[in-house]
């Protein structure tokens, strides 16, 4: 396969992979707690997630809050899922493609 036809492949591939973290949390998204917008800070323990506002920090189960519905918002998840899989696994899958490991490792989507 030409290279570049490759690369589009790829790029586009990760696009549509990024496209799924849209209504998911990420770290970074904005979201309503208490009637207030946080920050998720930490999500290491999930699904209890730790947010912030200013100095105040709590943690809560992701029940308890929902994301913020603004395209600035929907745009950085996007950003995350694309960097992540550009920055982790785009050189990886150019050189070997996806194999079968992969998909039962949650890389293909978490």
């Amino acid at each position: 396969m030409v290279i570049w036809i490759k690369a589009l492949y790829w790029r586009l591939r990760i696009v549509h992979l990024s496209l799924r973290w849209l209504r998911r949390f990420n770290l970074g998204d904005a979201v309503w707690f208490r009637g207030e917008v946080w920050r998720l800070s930490q999500g290491v323990k999930k699904p209890l997630w730790t947010l912030r506002k200013g100095e105040e920090a709590v943690e809560a189960n992701e029940r308890e809050f929902s994301k913020v519905r603004r395209p600035s918002n929907f745009l950085g998840s996007f950003l995350s899922g694309y960097r992540f899989y550009m920055t982790n696994w785009y050189s990886i899958w150019m050189r070997d493609g996806i194999q079968p490991w992969m998909h039962c490792r949650g890389v293909m989507g978490r």
